[in-house]
């Protein structure tokens, strides 16, 4: 479905901002529970947009029999031409909507049932040969909770990586590894005691590579390996940056309504998903065309590769452009 965009904002690219030394620290509530409470009010009929996409988990074991079948027909090519520009192309942009179809997943609009939902998420997150998803799904439901809360929110960068990546070649490294932060930070800023669940990710996950290493060799696990490494450097990647890093005065959470979308689930509809977390990829730009006075005067992006570019070069963007809110007290 094509959505035509009206923007009151053209450039989320402002030039002009300062460069900051600390987060954007804000003492409001996250924005998106009092937009949801507006627009149900407005456009009570959003609420049939909610619950379970039946196509979800087809497309999710399409996609992890598209990456092994890739990785088995190039196992004998491994370090060639055409294997690298495979893994960056097409592993790069398989890996993107694997790991966006398992937050379809765990946000149970693919299956109802709660222990269904964590088993297809482990077996979609398979052919990246790191367990994940489990984490994944404590820690993702906290970002909507409580988005930008310290020592809550683990989307949020911490105060030496603002401080440390801040020149272009710094934040070139940043990017380079922003697949490995985004899964790593929360064991740092949030620690949490593993369950069998997690066991039960790791050993799937060791298993399934074991077995492809045993059946077809090494390159099965070269190629899996290379295309999460390589997926940092790929277009879809801009959307860990795009979804919430301040580029326009405070706003927090940015869409993208560009073609990216179809291989990443829908998730350029960011600020339409954390109002409605309920609604699934495919239903999201039909919430955007029902109440578009609430997002057209948000602004949003163009391109993912302009994101990436820019965030690199601007002197006025580092880690630091994120808002941050103190925990409440209970």
């Amino acid at each position: 479905m094509t959505v035509k965009v009206t923007r009151v904002v053209e450039n989320p690219f402002d030039d002009n901002r300062k460069k900051l030394k600390d987060f954007l620290w804000k003492d409001d509530v996250e924005p998106h529970a009092e937009r949801r409470r507006q627009i149900m009010k407005a456009h009570p009929e959003v609420n049939k947009l909610m619950g379970v996409e039946p196509l979800s988990k087809y497309l999710a074991i399409g996609l992890v029999v598209t990456q092994f079948s890739v990785a088995v027909a190039l196992r004998h090519q491994v370090g060639s031409l055409m294997w690298w520009l495979t893994v960056y192309f097409v592993g790069g942009t398989l890996t993107h909507s694997l790991f966006l179809g398992t937050h379809e997943i765990v946000h149970n609009l693919a299956l109802r049932n709660n222990v269904l939902s964590k088993l297809l998420a482990i077996f979609t997150q398979l052919p990246i040969p790191i367990a994940y998803v489990i984490d994944f799904k404590t820690y993702h439901f906290e970002h909507h909770k409580l988005q930008g809360t310290e020592g809550v929110d683990t989307d949020l960068p911490m105060a030496w990586e603002g401080r440390f990546f801040s020149t272009p070649f710094r934040k070139a490294m940043y990017l380079a590894g922003i697949l490995f932060s985004y899964t790593l930070r929360p064991l740092f800023v949030r620690p949490k005691e593993p369950t069998l669940w997690h066991l039960v990710n790791w050993a799937c996950v060791i298993a399934t590579h074991v077995f492809m290493y045993q059946t077809f060799g090494s390159g099965v696990f070269k190629y899996c390996i290379a295309s999460v490494l390589i997926s940092a450097l790929n277009p879809c990647a801009g959307h860990f940056l795009a979804e919430h890093m301040v580029f326009y005065d405070d706003y927090e959470t940015y869409s993208y309504y560009g073609w990216l979308n179809i291989f990443c689930w829908n998730v350029g509809y960011h600020n339409e998903h954390h109002d409605f977390p309920g609604v699934p990829w495919s239903k999201l730009p039909q919430l955007r065309i029902i109440a578009p006075e609430f997002y057209d005067n948000l602004p949003c992006h163009d391109s993912w590769s302009a994101v990436m570019y820019n965030f690199v070069v601007m002197d006025n963007i580092s880690p630091f452009n994120r808002v941050k809110r103190r925990p409440k007290s209970n």
